[in-house]
């Protein structure tokens, strides 16, 4: 804590919920280039001590143009070509309900446990180490998750499959706004390989990126695309809302979705909580400070 800063008792619990729209949109894909699902989300969390939270959301379909999806077209395990009969079938469904402790283990380094659903096609739990000086530009992280496959309507029960995945990861800041990024580990798939991804952060807050990986698993096996690749945008709602907020819309743009190369998605990794606390990301948003 700064010097002479105290903790308040009636900090917590803080709890906060939302009910918002949602849309999900698939192009480019040969068989569907076209596709979009939309309805509503509701969000709730509760932090109950300093670094613990207890969050969920739950989202209902009310528009719906998703073709009933073909058999898995890849040589791997089918982690997530499967996808588009979680959307077909979750409806309510349970996006994603956990329990999450962020710490420090030193002054420098951050650490994660996130337990519970995951995201909608996966549960189990998640770790993450993080070691990033504020005064550096480069950090260096590991993270390590054991999951099992949901079932398709994203309710409470779980397919045979499970694995163990993990990755070492490197951070560098790039002049004018510019991070860097390389993955190495093991995929949902059992693959092996690496992920490297360029994205900028802009003064209000967007953030555009490309990424590809590249993994032990043949193009045979991977299936049509040969390697993972794509763009990912990411919107702050406090742009969209016009008033302070650091929840954000994230989307990924793919040609197509395959097996190879594929991570569990998991709310709060740690590069990006960090990330926005440190010198060159404060003093990079004095723009949108005097808006």
């Amino acid at each position: 804590l700064p010097k002479g800063a105290q903790y308040s008792d009636t900090l917590y619990p803080d709890f906060s919920w939302s009910l918002s729209p949602y849309a999900t949109l698939k192009i480019f894909d040969s068989q569907d280039p076209f596709a979009l699902n939309a309805g509503l989300r509701l969000r709730g969390g509760i932090q109950v001590a300093r670094g613990l939270t207890f969050s969920g959301s739950i989202t209902k379909r009310l528009v719906e143009s998703l073709s009933e999806p073909d058999p898995s077209p890849s040589g791997l395990a089918p982690v997530r070509t499967d996808a588009q009969r979680y959307t077909n079938a979750g409806d309510p469904a349970l996006e994603h309900l956990t329990a999450e402790y962020m710490f420090k283990l030193a002054p420098s380094v951050y650490s994660r446990i996130t337990a519970g659903y995951l995201e909608t096609m996966y549960g189990g739990i998640s770790g993450e180490v993080l070691w990033k000086p504020a005064e550096k530009k480069w950090g260096l992280g590991a993270e390590i998750n054991y999951v099992k496959q949901r079932d398709f309507d994203q309710r409470l029960d779980f397919r045979d499959y499970s694995i163990a995945t993990g990755h070492v990861s490197g951070y560098y800041e790039l002049p004018k706004g510019f991070e860097a990024q390389v993955d190495v580990g093991r995929y949902l798939a059992g693959d092996v390989g690496a992920t490297v991804a360029v994205d900028r952060t802009f003064n209000n807050g967007w953030r555009v990126g490309a990424y590809a990986t590249i993994t032990d698993a043949s193009a045979e096996d991977f299936g049509e695309g040969s390697f993972d690749k794509g763009i990912r945008i990411t919107i702050p709602m406090g742009w969209a809302l016009g008033k302070p907020s650091r929840k954000t819309v994230n989307n990924t743009l793919a040609s197509i979705t395959r097996d190879g190369g594929a991570r569990v998605n998991v709310n709060n990794r740690l590069i990006g909580v960090v990330r926005d606390t440190h010198m060159s990301s404060i003093s990079g948003s004095w723009g949108r400070f005097w808006k």
